[in-house]
């Protein structure tokens, strides 16, 4: 079974037939962890900015989201045109992860949001999600 964090480890990896973490390969930098982690950092500062109401530091976090991310951009109208398992999986890891739902005290949040949601479907196109730890 692989958990989701270790799916989006695997994005950095090379995996031979039995997908084992002993027969991964590094190939490249973790470029999809350093994403997603950087994309999270973001959306944090942009709540801290929202709770002291610091419009400048809202929109320094807002615009440093990865916005011309292309695996991104093109998961965005796939994600949200997804209904059943594949969409319920994504939204189970974003909500393990960002507990709360957007607030309501600028609707750029519930974008990020999405964007963030958007990236996990990305990632779960190219190592599909398996939250169930019995599953062989």
């Amino acid at each position: 079974s692989v958990s989701w964090l270790a799916a989006f480890q695997n994005l950095a990896c090379r995996t031979t037939s039995d997908a084992t973490p002993q027969a991964m390969a590094p190939q490249q930098d973790p470029k999809a962890v350093a994403g997603l982690v950087a994309d999270l950092k973001m959306l944090a500062a942009f709540e801290t900015a929202a709770d002291w109401r610091e419009k400048a530091a809202m929109d320094s976090a807002f615009s440093a989201i990865s916005w011309n991310d292309s695996s991104v951009k093109a998961a965005l109208p796939e994600y949200l045109a997804a209904s059943g398992s594949e969409r319920t999986k994504v939204d189970y890891a974003f909500n393990a992860m960002i507990p709360r739902p957007a607030q309501d005290i600028d609707g750029r949040q519930a974008v990020m949001h999405t964007w963030i949601k958007a990236r996990l479907f990305s990632y779960n196109k190219e190592f599909p999600f398996q939250f169930n730890p019995y599953a062989q």
